[in-house]
């Protein structure tokens, strides 16, 4: 719920930009007809009522939606109440009309100019806002104002970088309806314009993550994921997965995965790929830029290639600033990262090689230990540092270090609690087998595993299977130990023959051990 709350605060501020300059028009004009009307036609006390009325209701409305976009995004304590303010105001636009007028009911046309996506929307946000809210402990108080030195970013502008773009989109979306009157072409309805911006947005985002991941190819890099709005393609367990996610239907947002293959891998490599999506949609943008306003006589096809020129060479310029949202950088943040000298330059250093030991021998104990360790001093916080963490436990295990392994966890273990708690299920796992091989504690090994099973994982990986082995040995029971762990072996020996996951035979093999010596 809170992400869609996140998503709904933007399309209040979307009515609100849009909504001050007509409400400003609309009540000058309603103030100037009253002041001009006909003095000698008498009106009722109704319609005196109405005319004082009608001029405060779009600024009210306009009001409405401002404060709403507002407290949801600052989170304030009235967050809730102004969003179902908001939500109960797109309801009304259609609602009250049918009210006054049932009979619009029966016009075929009424449900497809907007007035359905309005209220399904206002439906929507009423759900959202009137669901009851999580419990706002310390640990989420944390969670939302952690911060990262030194990752080449500013906390003012994170915050406002995503009411720059709304702004910006906006002013180019004006100009280019202004283009059309110009130019005599029909201007879409709100459906049709926001299935078209929708559209416009997913193929933006197509080729900007193609750029970075035919690139990456090019110069030897291996695709692991690639999104695109609510389709998601992902290698788990070696083998390639396709999700659907609904919630991100609406989303003009992506991602690619793609790690290098060796230990020493160029970062003008890297260079290459990070800036390739930027590349990609300022020339697509400028061709379809050209193509369409050097036309004598532009036809629609070629004002909607206007518009994804438009957006495109937006998109291209607002990327190469740097900036972070949540915990997700900008390619400009992340090229300004690659190459500075201090944490983040280990940083992305021991990511590229931790990303080497999927497709390539490197396992963990060939991490560089010292490079993580000056990342770590740095990068305590978020889902970073805790990814920092959690491999230099993995090195310290497969180097048979359990005292260090176990310090590395420990460390993990507060991160996560403090400003970490969304990492994957996969991260979680570690601390569940670690609690239980490391630190024999059967009492830590079932609290870490009751977050792996609210995270409810879609897939029970050997992961899962070795976690939840290690727990039940802790707990005695061998015979449940012994199964899952077989199922952990079995999933394991199909994975590809790579270091990261010879490591996780690796663990298969030390609990095995561990069980035997228990039976016997």
């Amino acid at each position: 719920m809170e992400s869609a709350r996140k998503f709904l605060s933007w399309i209040f501020a979307l009515a609100f930009f849009i909504g001050v300059p007509i409400t400003f028009t609309t009540t000058v004009n309603l103030f100037s007809g009253i002041r001009h009307r006909d003095p000698s036609v008498h009106l009722s006390v109704s319609w005196w009522l109405l005319l004082f009325a009608l001029p405060w209701v779009m600024p009210l409305e306009t009001a409405v939606f401002g404060v709403a976009w507002w407290t949801v995004f600052r989170e304030k304590r009235w967050a809730r109440a102004w969003g179902i303010a908001a939500s109960m105001v797109f309801i009304l636009w259609v609602l009250l009309p049918v009210l006054m007028q049932p009979h619009v009911l029966m016009q075929p046309h009424f449900f497809w100019t907007g007035e359905l996506l309005l209220l399904g929307t206002g439906m929507v946000g009423l759900t959202a806002f009137a669901w009851p809210g999580q419990a706002s402990g310390a640990i989420q108080q944390v969670q939302k104002t952690w911060k990262l030195p030194g990752d080449g970013t500013s906390a003012l502008f994170n915050k406002a970088v995503q009411l720059v773009t709304v702004l910006v989109c906006w002013r180019a979306y004006h100009w280019w309806m202004e283009w059309l009157r110009n130019n005599d072409l029909s201007t879409p309805g709100f459906i049709r314009g926001t299935l078209e911006l929708t559209l416009i947005g997913s193929v933006i985002v197509l080729f900007h993550e193609s750029g970075h991941t035919l690139v990456g190819l090019l110069v030897g890099m291996k695709l692991r994921a690639f999104v695109v709005g609510p389709f998601q393609w992902r290698i788990r367990e070696g083998k390639w997965e396709f999700h659907f996610e609904p919630r991100q239907i609406l989303a003009t947002s992506g991602a690619t995965g793609v790690v290098p293959t060796t230990a020493d891998f160029p970062r003008s490599f890297q260079l290459c790929m990070l800036i390739a999506g930027v590349l990609i949609n300022t020339a697509t943008g400028f061709l379809a830029l050209a193509f369409s306003l050097s036309a004598f006589a532009p036809t629609r096809a070629q004002a909607t290639m206007a518009l994804f020129g438009l957006f495109s060479v937006i998109v291209a310029a607002i990327n190469l600033i740097p900036f972070r949202i949540a915990d997700s950088y900008s390619d400009g943040a992340q090229i300004c990262q690659l190459f500075s000298k201090g944490p983040w330059g280990d940083y992305h250093r021991v990511i590229s090689l931790a990303g080497a030991g999927l497709v390539s021998p490197v396992r963990p104990r060939n991490y560089d230990i010292n490079a993580i360790h000056r990342a770590a001093q740095r990068i305590a916080q978020g889902r970073q540092g805790l990814l920092l963490r959690l491999l230099a436990y993995t090195h310290f295990l497969d180097c048979g270090d359990l005292e260090k392994a176990g310090d590395e966890l420990a460390h993990a273990g507060t991160i996560y609690n403090e400003s970490a708690s969304d990492a994957p299920v996969e991260l979680v796992t570690d601390f569940v087998f670690g609690s239980a091989y490391i630190w024999r504690n059967p009492g830590l090994a079932r609290a870490w595993w009751v977050h792996v099973e609210a995270k409810k994982p879609a897939t029970l990986s050997s992961d899962y299977w070795l976690a939840h082995a290690a727990l039940r040995w802790m707990e005695n029971d061998l015979q449940s130990a012994s199964e899952s762990l077989e199922k952990a072996r079995t999933l394991a020996q199909e994975l590809p023959p790579s270091g990261a996951y010879d490591f996780q035979r690796y663990q298969c093999r030390l609990l095995s051990v561990s069980l035997s010596a228990a039976a016997s």
